[in-house]
């Protein structure tokens, strides 16, 4: 082969790969355009055509005394109490693997199989569960995040009767790469590779809004401040609804994928994510939202602040301490107050 045609081949060859990346490109940003690519979160349409497909399993994430009013046809429950609380402790610490194997093989789940976690609209339970899922190996977990409130919108059939599967072999394949221990944090917090997401809210990262014997966040070289509730339609929703401003969780459906886009534009995709909050739950929203968008190398810190923030000797930013002079003084005053109401009680 002649020098001429054979450096007009590798030019060739250049331009192919050239454009193969950026035939990739267009189709990875048109998944980021206002629709979502249903990688992770999926939508009524998708539950409808796949919850009866053979291996898929549809799991109820709510508690008990929400899911016996009504669920979706064909889905289980997790345990007696039901959801996220099932799968970690008191202190919403993910439980030992093997517990974990076994509420799961009980509930009839195998790694194996496609699972389509649900709740109502806006609540974390769901994607405490789904990042378990994908802690444990499940490769094909997904979540429904408009849940039970864009079922009923959809005028869905809805059931009393929970689905009971045969007892199964849930068999797990770690992915430690998802979960952030305190020890990896420590580690990397001067780590410019590892970008440190605070999904709390802007008073809680600030050390105004104290819930541990520290208030503030995590020190990182690399840390930015995004509530989760920041990818919502309508960041105030949960407020207001709580306010009876709003009759509906309409405003906790997510941002379309340009939105959540343009939320997160600080975060690299090709960097590491370690996404937290206080007990590592509100975080998960976080996590799966960025699943979606298709970061790659995202953790959720499970111990989070409620940890952090209450070993004094791990740096942090904005740190504020608890007042308990000024909390036991308050408490006084409150149990003096009750003992003159229940004497006044009492002389009636």
């Amino acid at each position: 082969m002649s020098t001429r045609r054979w450096m007009m081949e590798k030019r060739y060859e250049k331009w192919l790969i050239c454009r193969s990346g950026l035939l990739a490109g267009v189709v990875f940003f048109a998944g980021l355009g206002t629709a979502y690519a249903h990688h992770v979160i999926v939508d009524t349409d998708y539950v409808v055509k796949n919850k009866d497909r053979s291996g898929v399993v549809v799991v109820d994430a709510r508690a008990a005394g929400d899911y016996k009013k009504g669920l979706i046809p064909g889905a289980v429950v997790l345990g007696e109490k039901g959801g996220a609380v099932e799968l970690r402790d008191v202190d919403a610490r993910i439980l030992p693997v093997k517990k974990l194997e076994k509420i799961l093989g009980d509930a009839g789940i195998k790694r194996e199989n496609e699972i389509i976690v649900y709740g109502a609209k806006g609540d974390t339970g769901p994607t405490v569960v789904f990042w378990i899922l994908e802690y444990l190996g499940v490769e094909k977990a997904k979540v429904y995040l408009g849940g039970m409130d864009d079922w009923a919108k959809a005028k869905q059939h809805l059931t009393n009767e929970v689905r009971k599967l045969a007892a199964a072999q849930f068999t797990a394949k770690l992915r430690p790469e998802v979960l952030a221990t305190t020890e990896f944090v420590k580690k990397n917090l001067q780590n410019k590779e590892v970008q440190f997401l605070d999904s709390r809210t802007v008073k809680e990262s600030a050390g105004e809004d104290i819930r541990a014997l520290r208030g503030g966040h995590i020190a990182a070289v690399n840390h930015v401040n995004i509530p989760y509730e920041s990818a919502w339609v309508d960041p105030e929703a949960a407020k207001k609804l709580a306010e009876k401003k709003v009759q509906d969780r309409e405003g906790m459906a997510l941002k379309d994928a340009a939105g959540i886009k343009e939320l997160y534009k600080k975060f690299d995709p090709k960097k590491e994510v370690v996404a937290y909050c206080q007990t590592g739950t509100r975080s998960t929203q976080t996590y799966a939202v960025l699943r979606e968008m298709g970061y790659q190398k995202v953790r959720n810190y499970d111990d989070s602040w409620i940890v952090w923030g209450s070993q004094v000797d791990l740096p942090a930013g904005n740190a504020s301490y608890y007042d308990f002079v000024k909390a036991n003084a308050a408490l006084k005053k409150l149990e003096a107050l009750e003992k003159k109401v229940e004497e006044l009680a009492a002389k009636k």
